[in-house]
């Protein structure tokens, strides 16, 4: 208790949210891994520490006062991005991107006590179907939706924005993916206001 009391004074922003989750998102390194991820951030001779598992290496990418992106292992990524409603309302926007070795992504939010929040408040999430052109034919459409296995879309934060990309080019091979190219768009971007998200 003692540690945790002095940390949470230590560390502020997001360091203090990433130490502070309950486990959910980083069930494999624990409050003291994560204390010494952060410490080590930025040093030359040890970025990288194996989690709690013994099984893969996690390392922190980049770490801003409010955003921050953490390799859990070598197939995912985390990011954690505070949102401000008032001085008052903090949000954290997550992001986990898996590789599978598709990437695809889920985007998540919770209040500063980790409890999950309904996302519909703050984004209409995107869907295979924003990428799809008006031009692409009906027949087509239902071919490449049937063939999925999964949306493939893969989300992260560049400032105040937020970027869904379609990896359907990954996914597709040679002249499959030439076929639908024409009717796809590969980006779409929203800007982030507060805590709300509005496609540009």
């Amino acid at each position: 208790m003692a540690m945790a009391a002095f940390n949470a004074v230590a560390y502020d922003g997001v360091s203090k949210f990433f130490v502070e989750e309950n486990g959910d998102l980083f069930n494999s390194i624990t409050m003291s891994t994560r204390y010494e991820l952060i410490n080590n951030y930025g040093r030359s001779d040890k970025t990288e520490i194996l989690n709690d598992l013994r099984t893969e290496e996690t390392k922190i990418i980049v770490l801003e006062d409010e955003y921050m992106k953490i390799a859990t292992s070598s197939a995912q990524t985390i990011e954690l991005k505070l949102l401000h409603k008032s001085k008052r309302d903090t949000l954290i926007a997550v992001i986990e991107t898996v590789a599978t070795p598709y990437k695809d992504s889920r985007l998540t939010f919770y209040d500063t006590k980790w409890q999950k929040l309904d996302a519909s408040q703050f984004i209409k999430m995107p869907t295979i179907d924003d990428f799809i052109l008006p031009s692409m034919p009906k027949d087509m459409r239902n071919d490449l939706i049937n063939s999925l296995m999964m949306t493939m879309i893969e989300l992260r934060f560049d400032g105040e924005t937020l970027v869904a990309e379609c990896n359907l080019n990954n996914f597709f091979m040679g002249d499959d993916f030439k076929t639908f190219q024409p009717y796809l768009s590969k980006m779409i971007v929203y800007t982030i206001n507060k805590n709300k998200f509005k496609k540009k």
